[in-house]
């Protein structure tokens, strides 16, 4: 099922522990990226909870297909949308993901066990054409969350998360485990990663989108002021202890 891929002695179908994933993976990802500006104080409540800084009031919206994953042979690829911010945590220039949606429900286990994202599910549309057009939209469970229409032009603004030379690399989270006798947190630590990226050029662009309001996925409420939008594509994404940086930072609690 997972192509060239195995389970971790222990793990597998039903094991008797977590994961029930395999940690290694591979796939080429097509990123449409619109880079928006919101609300610092918006963001910084969504961080309330967490020891990272915020650089700036940039957030990008990034939607991401990735044919032939090899957590979803089944289904042929995988989608995310990541709403995404850059923060300073020790030594570290990196990014975290404020939202996410994640089209399959091995990706969405995975992620929020081992790096404490905040993946949800979703249905979508990511839709290419041969002009280099992009069309889409995420919903989940039948509520609307987003539509999308990029139309490339070479003389459109090009704008990234940060003005600095060296992007934010890698990704960082408070993962936590809910306490089962109690409404509170059992345990949480900060987790690292880095994930190795080979992206291409931007291809600049014009986006005509809509955010839906939703009160259980409040993407909408962040109320983002477009400032630019690109695709991207990368030949080299994946994931495991042999292609990755992979860190437990530190434990927060107990």
């Amino acid at each position: 099922m997972f192509g060239n891929y195995k389970m971790h002695e222990g793990s597998g179908v039903n094991p008797p522990y977590s994961p029930a994933y395999p940690v290694e993976w591979e796939c080429p990802l097509r990123t449409l990226e619109v880079v928006t500006r919101v609300d610092q104080a918006k963001v910084r409540e969504l961080l309330k909870d967490t020891p990272f800084e915020l650089v700036n009031d940039r957030v990008a919206f990034r939607f991401m297909l990735s044919p032939g994953h090899t957590l979803a042979v089944h289904a042929g690829q995988m989608f995310d949308l990541m709403v995404t911010v850059p923060v300073r945590y020790e030594d570290l220039f990196t990014q975290t993901h404020i939202f996410m949606y994640c089209s399959d429900p091995m990706g969405i286990a995975a992620g929020r066990e081992l790096f404490g994202y905040t993946k949800k599910d979703t249905d979508y549309a990511f839709d290419e054409t041969a002009d280099g057009k992009i069309s889409g939209w995420v919903r989940r469970r039948k509520v609307p969350l987003a539509d999308f229409s990029f139309t490339p032009d070479p003389d459109a603004p090009l704008v990234l998360l940060t003005d600095e030379a060296e992007q934010p690399a890698g990704e960082i989270h408070v993962r936590r485990l809910p306490d089962p006798s109690k409404l509170g947190i059992a345990y949480a630590d900060v987790v690292y990663r880095r994930t190795p990226l080979r992206y291409t050029e931007p291809v600049r662009g014009r986006i005509d989108w809509k955010l839906h309001h939703s009160a259980f996925d409040p993407i909408a409420d962040l109320e983002p002021e477009v400032l630019s939008a690109h695709f991207m594509t990368s030949d080299v994404y994946g994931g495991g202890f042999e292609v990755e940086d992979r860190r437990l930072l530190k434990r927060l609690y107990p």
